[in-house]
């Protein structure tokens, strides 16, 4: 799946908090954190940047690339872990932003973590977590995560757990939780939990999920593996839970393999669910392989057939069967999900209103979410889209990942073009200055501008007077409709003036 970066920029007066800029104010990124306060902002230019890097036991601090992922990249060079965070201080307002994390590794006999390690509660956006690995008994090959961390639009792929001579344990290929982690909008691909020789265990090949309350929300797991070429056992070719309260709502799951002398789930295995709800997934073209293996697309503890709640699924076309001591409700189903590419992607949904000839059964298939914490998941979902038109999911819940319905924004140094409808950023904390918004129309019409928090809650309502065609700017002085300054974060735009053609800029 690629994701179109377009940029902008927001040009406010700041007193306090700071932003230290990498290479003009730190020659590296390493110096730059040592030197941030909380509430500082760690700005990086484009570069590649060989850093293994120990986070300062501060909270609050923004670690934040101008020109997103593809041109911003922190290598491990293979030499040790990435980035280290070894705190419970951090909270959500720890950030990391914006960067391609790649080439870590951890060996010896145990690994924590090939590309972070991190504690606490912090967030993780719009980052690219690749092809680290761990050569160990280990724990996340590309992160390990002990406590409740935000993952939100990022690229988990290719990161790996491999221990030569097998035996012994491995657990989450991408990434390893402890507690209450939220992750959506993520993009888990081709993840590995495996070895050449058998006789080992092996858990969960993307995601694996020890206890606490995870929410696992609009995520897409394509080609992930755990498992081996001879004996041992494994759980979970994309996703294992454990002990947990998870909530696994609207994710497509495609092609994941379990793989070994006894593999259970070739897309989720649950070992121990206390109260864990799985619902509105597309569970399709799964693979549990081996000498006697249980549940192509997923497979479960005998004794949590009273504490899971597993309907509105589409569990379709895993080998050699779908379930295994599983109990499906009511309204889960087994057909094909009519797949389509699209802008984003190959996961929409066919929709004779997009233009396809047939209508995907997984339309109108879902169940309401009626969640607000830590995410307005009903809120956001009608924001995405499963339509290759990209219209808003607007009626019942379609099943499975929903895309953004436009490209993903982050910040640059100067004003550029950007369309309408994108996400922004305002940063640090909180906005001081009134924010021009200009825009242009090819006929005379009336504009409203709504912008939505990262949890999809109405900040502001801004409408334009009806005009002739034109470019014209409206204002906003950075404050919610309750008159509160705006806190430091992601936010959207949208519009319902339907002749609006571009966004010219922020500033």
């Amino acid at each position: 799946m690629k994701r179109l970066s377009l940029f902008l920029f927001f040009f406010f007066s700041f007193l306090y908090p700071r932003v230290i800029r990498v290479p003009g104010d730190s020659l590296t990124i390493q110096s730059g954190l040592n030197g941030a306060l909380s509430g500082d902002t760690v700005l990086v230019a484009p570069g590649i940047y060989y850093e293994n890097i120990l986070w300062p036991n501060r909270d609050g601090v923004v670690l934040l690339s101008e020109g997103g992922p593809e041109v911003t990249i922190i290598n491990g060079n293979d030499t040790a872990r990435v980035i280290t965070m070894n705190a419970m201080v951090y909270t959500p307002a720890t950030v990391i932003r914006g960067f391609t994390i790649t080439n870590g590794r951890v060996s010896g006999l145990y690994g924590y973590g090939g590309g972070i390690f991190c504690r606490g509660s912090p967030t993780f956006f719009e980052n690219r977590i690749v092809g680290n690995t761990i050569t160990a008994l280990g724990y996340g090959g590309g992160v390990y995560a002990d406590g409740s961390p935000t993952f939100a639009y990022n690229l988990i792929a290719q990161n790996k757990i491999e221990r030569p001579g097998g035996g012994g344990w491995r657990y989450g290929g991408g990434i390893y939780c402890t507690g209450s982690g939220v992750f959506y909008q993520n993009y888990f691909l081709e993840n590995v939990i495996a070895d050449t020789a058998g006789g080992g265990f092996w858990y969960g090949g993307a995601l694996c999920l020890i206890g606490g309350m995870p929410v696992v929300f609009s995520n897409l797991f394509v080609r992930n593996r755990a498992g081996a070429t001879t004996g041992g056992f494994a759980y979970g070719g994309a996703l294992y839970i454990d002990s947990a309260n998870a909530l696994v709502f609207n994710n497509t799951f495609f092609a994941n393999m379990c793989s070994t002398a006894i593999p259970y789930g070739g897309a989720i295995y649950v070992k121990s669910s206390k109260s864990s709800v799985i619902k509105n997934n597309i569970i399709v073209g799964n693979i549990a392989t081996g000498i006697v293996p249980y549940g192509g697309g997923i497979a479960c503890q005998p004794d949590t057939l009273d504490t899971l709640i597993f309907d509105y699924n589409d569990v379709w076309g895993n080998l050699p069967n779908n379930y295994y001591a599983c109990r499906p409700g009511p309204h889960a189903f087994s057909l094909d999900p009519l797949f389509v590419s699209g802008p984003a992607g190959e996961y929409y949904l066919s929709q004779i209103a997009a233009g396809q000839p047939e209508e995907s059964p997984c339309v109108d298939a879902g169940d309401t979410l009626l969640m607000t914490f830590p995410l307005n998941l009903d809120s956001l979902i009608h924001r995405w889209t499963t339509r290759s038109d990209t219209v808003y999911d607007t009626d019942r819940i379609d099943l499975g990942y929903h895309y953004l319905p436009t490209p993903f924004l982050s910040i640059k140094e100067k004003n550029s073009l950007a369309t309408v409808g994108e996400r922004f950023l305002i940063f640090p904390n909180p906005t001081s200055q009134t924010i021009s918004i200009f825009y242009s129309l090819s006929r005379e019409s009336e504009v409203k501008f709504s912008i939505y928090d990262g949890n999809g809650r109405l900040v502001r309502e801004l409408i334009g007077k009806r005009g002739k065609a034109g470019t014209y700017r409206l204002f906003w002085d950075g404050k919610d409709s309750f008159g509160r300054r705006t806190a430091s974060g992601i936010y959207f735009l949208s519009f319902n003036g339907s002749r609006v053609k571009k966004l010219l800029k922020l500033k």
